[in-house]
């Protein structure tokens, strides 16, 4: 499967392929957020997403593979990346605020640019963070390191900030090629999109989401992810109801044998302190307990049914995740229809 370069790239790849899309909403520099529907018409629906976070791209080419060879009676919604403007990189996200895109070959290129154009909100040791136009720059992940509230954050409530992707040596995100994006909560709480699935205050990408999934009433949900590590594992949520809550143990069941079958490692240690271990690789996720809002598999879990957030390793070549990604939601998909193979 071939990495997306551009959104652009990744749109017109799917104009190609002549699957029905429709269009849930824009992004803020105009991009659209788009949907593809394949799969057949027996109910209930199944929804897949990818490249909530822009770094993440075996996701997005896991979704690709997906449409392509997914064969299922049931009709299958599809958002190939729900970050287009992250997935464009940091000079494109830059550029929206500089009005071109900057040249950028280095962390000093980088720290030059905001100081020279932006107004310093903080800085500390490698970290810089700045406002420009409309956002906020940043060059260092700030999730999770700040006290919500901040006052140093006000002139960035309801805004995004974005930094670069730097890490060498990861297929498909090489150091600017994508920009992570952060939004600033209205409490003051610095957050990444794949949040706010639960409050009325949501950015755009949150809220076609949300507003497709009360749209088709998923069965099954699959959120398909990445994280820096070189092992496997996924994310379950406990059920609102007996049956729910048995076919979700019967589709992690069968996903972490498949995986484990393929030769792919899997995760041993929790990702945190949220997460119920019962085997390598598989965490069940306490959304309450870890606080933020809910993401996107914590809200369909709540109100649609099973759930998960599929991880693969990004120190692992980018074919080999695509292909893991591609293997564990698949068998997922056909522990799904067992469950309605009678209906």
């Amino acid at each position: 499967m071939q990495i997306f370069d551009r959104y652009l790239d990744l749109l017109e790849w799917m104009d190609g392929k002549g699957l029905p899309s429709r269009v849930l909403g824009c992004a803020p520099d105009g991009s659209p957020i788009v949907c593809i529907q394949s799969g057949g018409e027996k109910g209930p629906a199944i929804f897949i997403s990818a490249g909530s976070h822009s770094t993440e791209q075996a996701g997005v080419g896991a979704v690709a593979a997906l449409l392509e060879t997914l064969e299922t009676d049931h009709p299958v919604y599809v958002i190939p990346t729900r970050d287009p403007m992250g997935m464009n990189g940091f000079p494109y996200v830059l550029g929206l605020s500089l009005g071109k895109e900057p040249d950028l070959h280095s962390e000093e290129d980088l720290e030059g640019l905001l100081r020279e154009h932006g107004e310093v909100l903080y800085e500390e040791e490698d970290i810089l963070l700045t406002l420009i136009g409309e956002y906020g720059y940043a060059t260092r992940g700030l999730y999770g390191r700040f006290e919500k509230g901040a006052a140093f954050l006000e002139p960035l409530i309801g805004r995004r900030i974005f930094f670069p992707s730097l890490s060498d040596g990861i297929e498909g995100t090489a150091p600017f090629q994508r920009a992570y994006t952060l939004i600033v909560s209205p409490e003051g709480e610095v957050l990444h999109i794949n949040r706010f699935h639960d409050t009325s205050w949501a950015p755009v990408e949150s809220r076609c989401t949300r507003d497709l999934m009360a749209d088709i009433q998923p069965g099954l949900t699959l959120d398909l992810h990445e994280y820096g590590g070189n092992a496997f594992w996924f994310s379950a949520r406990h059920q609102q109801s007996e049956e729910d809550e048995m076919w979700e143990q019967r589709m992690a069941d069968a996903m972490i044998q498949a995986v484990a079958k393929s030769g792919a490692a899997l995760e041993e240690g929790r990702p945190g302190s949220f997460f119920e271990a019962t085997e390598s690789g598989v965490f069940w996720l306490i959304a309450q307990e870890r606080g933020e809002g809910l993401n996107l598999a914590d809200f369909a879990a709540s109100e649609y049914g099973p759930a998960f957030t599929i991880e693969t390793g990004m120190q692992n070549g980018y074919q080999d995740r695509v292909n893991t990604s591609v293997l564990a939601a698949q068998t997922a998909i056909d522990v799904f229809e067992q469950r309605y193979a009678q209906r």
